[in-house]
């Protein structure tokens, strides 16, 4: 039996049988505009439709093949939405695990035994003194005598020495005379004495001698190490005395050069 329906859309009438209607459920699409729609909702009376020329014949192969591609892009779009939400919750899922594992590291460090941490922090503090104990051994030995055959003995092992103290500020230049050699031109003799004011024993200084001319401006300079000044048999180790005092005598050639004063400092 064939019937007439009518699109909703564009309100083209066209032709369908019962074969047609009944292979996918009523649903057709409109030759016209492509509507899909449900073609037994849609009937139209014979009589009514006799005198309406606006009547298309309907393909059911090709509204057979249309209506399964529609059924087909449903069907993808209900197929990628479900997909969407299987990932959504396996990312879910990966990122609990993820963090959850990186928790666990953290949860390890902070049951690090106390004994530990104190062994750690005890090594420090022993690295600190000892660090500390060799920067300063020159200033220890010198207000800790007896110490000081200790801290020489350790300085054995590692290549160091505790060397005498170098306060500059209390050694000082006293009775300092130039005089030309008598016998030899060119010849000058220098005599001075060097005075430790400290309340210690203390290191030989150098002595830096510089001649000068009329107008006071340097002409020769030279700089004399304790062992070149002191007298024989005199023990550089053992160092200026505590308030103790020590003649310099001192011998420069200046030949062919016009001298008339100089000037005498002390240095380490």
């Amino acid at each position: 039996m064939t019937h007439i329906t009518n699109c909703p859309n564009c309100q083209t009438q066209f032709i369908v049988t019962d074969e047609q209607l009944s292979q996918y459920n009523g649903k057709v699409r409109c030759g016209q505009c492509l509507n899909v729609f449900d073609a037994t909702k849609e009937l139209v009376n014979l009589e009514t439709a006799n005198g309406d020329e606006n009547i298309e014949f309907y393909s059911a192969a090709t509204e057979g093949s249309e209506v399964q591609e529609y059924k087909s892009i449903t069907n993808e779009i209900q197929a990628n939405e479900a997909q969407e939400i299987v990932n959504r919750a396996f990312l879910q899922d990966s990122q609990a695990s993820y963090f959850n594992k990186n928790e666990k590291p953290s949860a390890v460090t902070k049951a690090l035994p106390a004994w530990l941490l104190g062994l750690f922090a005890f090594v420090l503090v022993i690295a600190a003194i000892l660090q500390s104990i060799y920067f300063s051994r020159t200033e220890i030995a010198l207000y800790y005598p007896n110490i000081k055959p200790y801290l020489a003995l350790a300085c054995e092992k590692i290549a160091c020495s505790v060397d005498l103290p170098k306060k500059i500020e209390f050694i000082i230049i006293d009775d300092s005379d130039m005089q030309e050699d008598a016998d030899y031109a060119g010849l000058i003799h220098l005599s001075s004495t060097l005075i430790n004011q400290a309340g210690f024993s203390q290191a030989y200084p150098n002595i830096e001698l510089t001649l000068t001319d009329i107008e006071d401006k340097p002409k020769l300079r030279r700089i004399f190490k304790p062992l070149e000044y002191l007298p024989e048999h005199t023990d550089v180790n053992a160092g200026l005395a505590a308030g103790g005092e020590v003649k310099v005598k001192l011998a420069i050639t200046a030949t062919g050069e016009a001298v008339a004063g100089y000037r005498i400092s002390v240095s380490y």
